[in-house]
């Protein structure tokens, strides 16, 4: 029976072991916590180079400006932003993308390997090419490029210190290229150990967000107050407004106005009476105030002071990006000239080829805005 119980040097033995798997496991949470603040506080660091470099040197600040430049140069002539990359660069160029559309900056992303699959066609002469590529020389950008013309700009987004170390931007004429350094001051292979991409995207993130932005500031500017809010951003959509039902033009009822402009919130109290002709919500609100008795009443019964409805050919236009300062300034001044209602028509800034061909047919409308509402709200 003896030769079974463990002797006081087993006990010993064990407890040492265990001692010491126990302060391995109390180790573990400070190595895990040691290793996260280092990979915080090495990016951190990145981010402090990327500032510095385009601070104090005088090619990154040129390039930048030039770059931002181009952009607004594409979007204003009817263009846009076609973003490029692979691998985690491809995801940064994803995210590039939304971040510029959702300011207003038309952007798409474009696959290499699916461009050079049928998707190439997207990229128009007036467009600008953003390439994203820390190491300067993806393989499959360097398969796209040759079939880039030679009239669109591309800027680069890469470690590389000048343009003429960085294959990518081999293709293009010096004038046609922006390159926009983004190094890292360690390899991240030295710093962490792995080559797993960190303060590469982190920079390049980071540059990314601070080339939509000034773009944007530059494209919405309203001096001395910022970005300025554009007009579309007022608009009602002109898929969302409805057209009153009745037997005939000539039929059409305030019951009918109001209750078409009840069901339907999403319009806002705009109301159609035909394709080309429109009634604003001030105009809504006025009937149903000032016509409550009278809800059975034919349109053309009433004798109103100035018309409800505003006729196409009477609509306010105006560009998708307008200023909303500007059109306000605009409307009020062709309210004092006539005291009928003013019916903003939104319109594309730059309609594509198929639609300018049909121009002559069909003005197409994004949405529209009350031009009695928008002068009403004037902080003024």
């Amino acid at each position: 029976m003896l030769e079974n119980i463990p002797s006081l040097e087993q006990h010993s033995a064990d407890d040492t072991m265990n001692g010491q798997g126990q302060e391995q496991m109390n180790d573990a949470p400070d190595k895990s916590l040691a290793t996260a603040l280092h990979v915080i506080s090495t990016e951190r660091e990145a981010l402090a180079n990327l500032e510095s470099l385009y601070q104090t040197n005088a090619l990154a600040q040129e390039n930048i400006s030039r770059a931002v430049s181009q952009i607004v140069k594409s979007i204003k002539c009817g263009g846009k932003l076609v973003v490029c990359g692979v691998g985690k660069s491809g995801k940064i160029g994803r995210k590039l993308e939304a971040t510029m559309n959702s300011m207003g900056i038309y952007s798409v992303f474009l696959h290499p390997t699916e461009a050079l699959h049928g998707d190439l066609g997207m990229i128009r002469p007036i467009d600008t090419l953003l390439l994203i590529s820390f190491s300067g020389r993806t393989p499959e950008l360097l398969l796209l490029l040759p079939h880039i013309p030679q009239t669109v700009p591309v800027i680069a987004i890469t470690a590389h210190m000048h343009p003429s170390t960085c294959p990518i931007l081999s293709y293009h004429r010096s004038d046609m290229t922006i390159l926009l350094p983004a190094p890292v001051h360690v390899d991240e292979e030295t710093s962490f150990g792995v080559s797993a991409p960190t303060t590469s995207t982190t920079v390049a993130l980071a540059l990314g967000d601070a080339l939509a932005l000034a773009t944007a500031r530059s494209l919405h500017t309203t001096p001395g107050r910022g970005p300025a809010e554009v007009i579309s951003d007022l608009a009602v959509s002109a898929d969302k407004i409805p057209t009153v039902v009745a037997a005939a033009h000539q039929q059409v009822r305030v019951l009918d106005i109001l209750l078409t402009a009840l069901q339907h919130p999403a319009a806002q109290s705009w109301v159609k009476l035909s394709p080309t002709e429109i009634i604003p919500p001030a105009r809504v609100r006025a009937l149903a105030q000032e016509q409550a008795g009278k809800v059975d009443a034919k349109l053309t019964d009433l004798d109103l002071p100035s018309p409800i409805s505003v006729s196409a050919e009477r609509w306010f236009r105006v560009s998708a990006s307008s200023p909303v300062e500007d059109v306000r300034r605009w409307v009020a001044d062709a309210m004092k000239a006539s005291p009928s209602p003013v019916v903003i028509g939104v319109m594309d800034d730059y309609p594509c080829a198929a639609e300018e061909a049909d121009k002559q047919q069909e003005e197409k409308f994004l949405g529209f805005v009350c031009g009695e509402d928008l002068c009403a709200s004037s902080s003024s």
